[in-house]
């Protein structure tokens, strides 16, 4: 096949054309000026236009039509250029609000319009030439039979395990049974599938991976491997797979190797290597010898297109693994192409013609799979007879027995798609081979280059959308096979896309010259760029030859793996006509000045780089739409940074280091989406943040020291995605939230310190998820709330909710309710409400009966809930190998309970047999909540020994009642863990390493519970308990407590932000926090209980920094101790049921943040001191079952209150 660059002249022209019309003149004055000359362009590109169908067609077989298209398409792209460039200085010369006119003084109108005039002769002059040559080639007119909308069948981007295979059924069974078999059972086996690209290798292989029967693996992991053979990308795939991270991205063989070792051992696996080339037998080796820690009978299955890849696996550690004979994929039956082209006529049957003419076609499919979905997707967007006759005999669908004969037959999808859905296409070609491609990153740039136009109403990202879902339809782009382990809290999960080798192949095909591939040490770097438009630079290492002959008219460029590479002040200075710059892969501590003088950029990605400031010539970029900063040492944003009129996309995402947002920034009146997550360091957002009136996505997660949200927000009329979980500091939410009309998602997951929601909420009639999970504060839930048309209600970890209103009863349209770890006063109301509304999908087994029949049966229920108690009463196993509760892939929540009664002490056998029966429950990998109460045996089973491997997305594990357990399983590694619950484990004494692993950290854990740990000694916050190391539980909202007499947290306890306290003295901090560094800081205290000895309160002088102090239920407390002088912060005072209490102290009056105090049940007290007339913040006071109190407060003492605005006695 030859060059393909002329199949997108066409696409070129079409756009261009639509750019001369009269939007044109309203967009740029100066221009009017030229109109007569820019409607002569305009029509003879509209004529020329009519001929590129036969012109691209003509060109597969002659060199000189070849020519004509390109020399058409670049006259094209510099009218394009020209008409940017003229609108990009005249809205650089009219800014008024933003100074750049000095910078640019070249752009002055009389000048412009001088250049202009040479500019537009020579533009005319190339044209007319263009168009007089193409008469002698006598081209046709084709009539086009494409529809303008191709979006009317509809493919869903959402990823789906559903695997649809045709003519590979026996190909499946025999691969299948070599996965479950164990042929030889001392070894490891490899199963390699070999065959042409584009045969199914990879949809053979996921079916199997996803299949029921390969749950049996304790692991299972899926790395596309590609041409590229990295052992260390390898091995780093499959750990963050199963564990969900890497500590601080270490890549070094040597840490990698132990870290899969400890995986991997003892363990049996199914990993799947697609798509390998690498034929070296020592390259092999070393990844082999990485994977041989697995346990016999564990597979590895291979997808390659080469024998002598097969063939080198074959020979490798015969002693270790076994190589069974691979399985060819060979071409399909015609009938096999027509039934997956699966053509219809909107639903209906079709006719006999329609039929044999399809036959015909699925026959020149080559058996090849993937051309025969690709066409059959088009065949079903031009369901008609002349289309498919047309598609039948083109001259372009003759495929041969290799790849290139494959390309050729999908190159006939590509011909059919239109004209923007040709560019979107050709521009993958950028993205390197294997590499996963961002959702939302591919509209943004595709955007950024004009392929893509608003027309009707309709947005650009759904014209984006509609486009990917056709390549989707064509499995042009598959979705990514790599399970991640996200949090699934998250309100806008990443998509990414990945492109099959030969379709990615055909991308760089008919990008051809358009595109330029650039990577160190390669041979075949292209020295001649002048028609390059799209650039990948790879693995460069010196500036000198990166940016030595830049190609002059490049429209993006995209940096990779270029972690060495130092980018000059200049680099792209020549770069003028850039729209996409690309830098994520590089690593340089300052952006190049030159980027600021790009006037056309429409779309820059610095993330991941170490820079601290941002150029204040930022300003310049008046063209910006996406600006992408994520994870960056930005500290500060220019002040000019409102200049970016045009900025649709900003990402701050992981700036840590950003403590403020310029008074500026609500100038951004076109933007639409903001992720501002993980800014550590931003406290408040500015008022002027409610003029963005378009902005339909925030994300403020993780913004830790937020605290409120300005009433400005209201303003944000547009929203309809807030994204607020693990703002800890944030107290509440604007009354005028209900102005947000448009809010559809609402995340407040660990607002730890919100108490109650605003009644104005429940006027958000388009409210459908809210997520209140882990808000610990939370009391009161609206009493309207009922109203709302909620899809989804999340109250997970909402201990403190005294109750559901009686109008949640009327949410009909409520499909999902959360209530893992909740109070038990609630749940009653929940059990209630998800009866009423059909919402209960909770299952019960018992163990006294045969209970492995059940779990059989379960798999035919679409259980959300599982519990199985008595478990004690199992003592047979047979059955349980069938019986897989793992296949059970709806569940989410899990009880196992062994009814061993009080006794804490079991005969060994019963112990024994409750480890067999736990370690037949194998959970899915999707479960969210573990709860565990009886379990007798002092051993855990092996999946619980290796929680993260297994079950990486739990949330949430209680642990009651384990009476033999010693040592803790590795909780501590549960990447998304965010309660844990452990209640009368007699046996266990301390909790150490063994709960952490060998690294990461609890980042996520948000609630500690202890109860009746009457012989918990330590708990180490560090690997080791010194306190020179890193803080293991930086971010805990609530330490609870209740009878640990003997509990130390060393070195230091976590700084929580509420505790909870009873007969528990020593989980006070007894030296206070050290230097550890942690994220959080106290601020409610609730001692309950038996009264503190004088050395707990002691201890307490270190929560010097809490607002809320509530003294519950403690005997002996006859006055306040000492130490609460120092809660110099205290707002709140709750002291209640203290029936020993006899008096306050003077130096209450000492505490003049004082807002509120709340006094109940104190029959002893009898009066309050004379200093609290000095609290003049003090808000209110109650007094509630305090006779004595309260009858002096409302006589002779009444002067002393008098000062306070509400006063209430009950």
């Amino acid at each position: 096949m030859s060059g393909g660059a002329e199949m997108i002249a066409g696409a070129v022209v079409q756009r261009v054309a639509g750019m001369l019309g009269q939007a044109a003149w309203e967009r740029v004055e100066l221009l009017q000026r030229f109109s007569d000359d820019f409607e002569e362009m305009k029509g003879t590109l509209i004529t020329v236009k009519a001929v590129t169908g036969d012109a691209e067609k003509r060109s597969q077989g002659s060199e000189s039509v070849r020519l004509w298209l390109k020399k058409l398409k670049s006259a094209a792209y510099n009218i394009e250029d020209m008409i940017d460039e003229l609108e990009a200085n005249t809205k650089i010369w009219r800014s008024s609000t933003c100074p750049v006119k000095l910078v640019f003084m070249s752009f002055h109108p009389l000048i412009t319009r001088f250049t202009l005039s040479n500019k537009m002769r020579k533009i005319r002059e190339e044209l007319d030439k263009i168009a007089e040559e193409h008469r002698k080639f006598n081209f046709l007119q084709l009539a086009d039979t494409r529809p303008v909308n191709m979006n009317n069948q509809e493919t869903s981007v959402v990823s789906s395990d559903k695997i649809e295979m045709i003519g590979r059924e026996s190909e499946k069974t025999r691969i299948l049974n070599l996965a479950l078999q164990n042929d030889d059972p001392a070894k490891i086996s490899i199963i390699p599938i070999v065959g042409l690209g584009g045969m199914g290798k990879t949809t053979l292989a996921k079916s199997v991976f996803v299949a029921k029967e390969t749950n049996m693996f304790e692991v299972k992991a899926w790395v596309h491997v590609s041409m590229e053979f990295d052992v260390n990308k390898i091995v780093a795939a499959i750990i963050s797979q199963v564990e969900g991270s890497l500590q601080a991205n270490d890549t070094r063989l040597q840490n990698l190797n132990s870290c899969l070792q400890r995986i991997l051992s003892g363990k049996i696996f199914l990993i799947v290597l697609d798509d390998l080339w690498e034929k070296r037998g020592d390259s092999l080796e070393k990844l082999m010898k990485m994977l041989q820690y697995g346990k016999e009978g564990s597979k590895i299955i291979v997808t390659t297109r080469s024998d002598q890849v097969a063939k080198a696996l074959s020979i490798i550690r015969p002693s270790e693994f076994h190589t069974v004979p691979p399985t060819r994929l060979e071409a399909l039956s015609s009938d096999d192409c027509f039934s997956i082209m699966n053509p219809s006529l909107q639903g209906n049957r079709l006719d006999v013609d329609l039929i044999k003419i399809g036959e015909e076609i699925a026959k020149k499919c080559g058996g090849v799979p993937l051309v025969a979905k690709a066409l059959g997707y088009v065949m079903n967007k031009h369901c008609t007879k002349e289309a498919w006759i047309a598609l039948k005999d083109s001259n372009i669908l003759e495929i041969k027995d290799d790849d290139y004969g494959i390309m050729s037959g999908l190159m006939l999808s590509y011909y059919h798609m239109p004209s923007h859905q040709k560019l979107c296409f050709m521009y993958c070609s950028v993205f390197p081979k294997s590499h996963n491609i961002d959702h939302d990153s591919l509209i943004q740039q595709w955007v950024a280059l004009g392929f893509i136009q608003g027309d009707h109403g309709i947005s650009l990202h759904q014209v984006g959308q509609d486009c990917i879902n056709d390549f989707l339809g064509m499995s042009f782009l598959t979705h990514s096979t790599t399970p991640e382990v996200l949090d699934s809290g998250r309100f806008k999960p990443t998509l990414k896309f990945h492109m099959h080798d030969v379709v990615h192949d055909l991308t760089r095909y008919v990008a051809s010259e358009e595109f330029s591939y650039v990577k160190t040490m390669m041979h075949n770097n292209r020295t001649d760029n002048r028609n390059c438009h799209y650039q990948l630079l790879m693995n460069h290492e010196e500036s000198s030859s990166a940016f030595k002959s830049l190609p002059p008219k490049v429209r993006a460029m995209h940096f990779r793996e270029c972690n060495k590479l130092h980018l000059p002040k200049q680099a792209f200075s020549q770069a003028l006509y850039l729209r996409v710059l690309d830098l994520s892969g590089c690593h340089v501590s300052e952006l190049p000045g030159s980027v600021c003088k790009l006037k056309l950029l429409r779309y820059l990605d610095a993330s991941n780089l170490p820079i601290p400031n941002f150029p204040k010539s930022l300003n310049r970029l008046l063209n910006l739409q996406t600006l992408i900063l994520s994870n960056t040492s930005l500290k500060a944003l220019p002040t000019n940074v409102g200049c970016l009129q045009k900025l649709q996309y900003f990402d701050l995402s992981g700036c840590v280091n950003l403590h403020e947002l310029p008074t500026s920034f609500g100038n951004l009146s076109a933007l639409l989406f903001l992720n501002l997550a993980s800014c550590h360091e931003l406290p408040t957002l500015p008022e002027s943040f409610g003029k963005l009136h378009k902005l339909q996505f925030l994300n403020l997660s993780d913004c830790y020291k937020l605290h409120s949200l300005p009433e400005s927000c209201c303003q944000l009329h547009d929203l309809t995605h807030l994204e607020l979980s693990d703002c800890h500091n944030l107290e509440k939410v604007p009354d005028c939230i209900d102005q947000l009309s448009k809010l559809e998602y609402l995340n407040m997951t660990s607002c730890s310190k919100v108490q109650m929601l605003p009644e104005s909420l429940c006027k958000l009639m388009m409210l459908k998820h809210l997520n209140l999970s882990f808000c610990v504060k939370l009391k009161h839930l609206p009493a309207s709330i009922g109203v709302l048309r909620l899809q989804s209600l999340d109250l997970e970890g909402c201990l403190f909710l005294d109750g559901l209103p009686d109008s949640i009863f009327n949410m009909s349209t409520l499909v999902h309710v959360e209530t893992a770890f909740f109070a038990d006063l609630i749940e009653s109301k929940v059990d209630k409400l998800r009866e009423q509304l059909n919402l209960k999908r909770s299952c019960e087994l018992d163990g006294r009966g045969d209970l492995w029949s059940q779990i059989l049966e379960l798999e035919k229920t679409p259980c959300l809930e599982l519990q199985i108690k008595d478990l004690q009463n199992v003592k047979n196993l047979e059955g349980a190998d069938q019986a897989k509760l793992l296949n059970s892939s709806n569940l989410t929540s899990l009880w196992l309970s062994w009814g061993h009664g009080e006794s804490s002490m079991v005969e060994h056998a019963d112990a024994s047999v409750d480890k067999s029966v736990l370690e037949k429950l194998v959970p899915p990998r999707n479960l969210r909540h573990l709860h565990l109460n009886g379990y007798m045996s002092i051993d855990f089973s092996r999946w619980m020994l290796e929680l993260p491997s297994y079950l990486p997305h739990l949330s949430t594990i209680v642990l009651l009642n384990l009476k033999g357990c010693s040592h803790l399983p590795p909780l501590g590694r549960l990447p998304n863990l965010r309660a844990l619950w452990l209640g009368r484990m007699p046996n266990l004494k301390s909790v150490g390493r063994e709960f952490y692993g060998d690294y990461g950290s609890c980042w996520k854990l948000r609630m500690i519970l202890l109860n009746g740990m009457d012989n918990l000694e330590g708990w180490w916050t560090t690997r080791t308990s010194n306190e020179d190391e890193e803080f293991l539980i930086p971010n805990l909202h609530l330490l609870l407590a209740f009878d640990c007499p003997k509990l130390k947290f060393l070195p230091y306890p976590p700084r929580s932000v509420t505790w909870a306290v009873e007969n528990s003295d020593h989980v006070l901090p007894e030296h206070g926090f050290g230097n550890l560094s942690s994220i959080t800081s106290p601020y409610v205290l609730c001692i309950m209980g038996t009264s503190p000895s004088p050395e707990a309160w002691h201890r307490a002088r270190y929560l010097c920094s809490i607002e809320n102090l509530v003294l519950l239920s403690l005997t002996g407390l006859t006055t306040l101790p000492e130490v609460i002088r120092c809660f110099i912060s205290l707002r709140k005072f709750n002291v209640e049921e203290c029936d020993d209490l006899e008096t306050l102290p003077e130096w209450l009056g000492d505490l003049t943040s004082l807002r509120e105090i709340e006094i109940v049940s104190c029959p002893m007290l009898s009066s309050l001191p004379e200093s609290i007339q000095r609290l003049t913040e003090l808000k209110k006071l109650r007094i509630t079952d305090c006779p004595a109190l309260s009858e002096k407060c409302q006589g002779e003492d009444k002067h002393k209150i008098a000062h306070i605005p509400e006063v209430e006695f009950e």
